[in-house]
């Protein structure tokens, strides 16, 4: 479902950025919406980057990661994320963007959070906070999914067609307790 709709909203975007000028989009203005998402992209980039490493250092082959290296790797990614919130605050998205600013904001924020309450409760060897780190997890990865679709939709409007810049999708992630 989640492809089809991808590929059902590219054409239409297709459709309808080949119906207007060249100085605008149902994004709004052209260049504008180029500079947003020329400074976007390294984030997006660095986002996706610190989930990379997440899944790397913490998940094993069989997808389930311990809390002990959760905290580790959140110790050490954390305060990156959260250098890339400041960077993220500091763009002002064109008008028609606010939403999907504010999507991709909520999903840092998420992560944050979560990989707070997994460091606290690993501190203190409180299991019972994962529950609600996993939730915000899948919160967030649900954005996903949606802020994807509309970035795709931007690049198509703006004519870049193979420079489709998503956010990574993160697998499904399991806590198990600290051995």
């Amino acid at each position: 479902m989640t492809r089809s709709r991808l590929l059902l909203s590219i054409t239409v975007s297709l459709f309808l950025a080949s119906c207007g000028d060249d100085d605008s989009n149902r994004f709004g203005n052209t260049d504008d919406l180029r500079h947003y998402r020329d400074a976007l992209n390294p984030i997006i980039d660095h986002v996706s980057a610190i989930e990379a490493q997440v899944q790397q250092q913490a998940v094993g082959s069989s997808n389930v990661a311990t809390a002990a290296n959760l905290n580790a790797v959140y110790l050490e990614v954390r305060p990156q994320l959260l250098e890339t919130l400041v960077d993220f605050d500091r763009l002002v998205p064109p008008k028609n963007l606010r939403t999907l600013h504010h999507d991709i904001r909520t999903l840092i924020i998420l992560r944050l959070d979560a990989y707070r309450i997994v460091m606290e409760g690993f501190a203190v060897g409180d299991s019972t906070v994962y529950a609600t780190a996993e939730t915000q997890l899948r919160q967030a990865n649900e954005l996903i999914v949606e802020i994807n679709i509309e970035l795709c939709e931007i690049d198509v409007a703006l004519g870049d067609l193979e420079d489709c810049r998503l956010l990574a999708r993160q697998r499904r992630r399991e806590f198990s307790h600290p051995v």
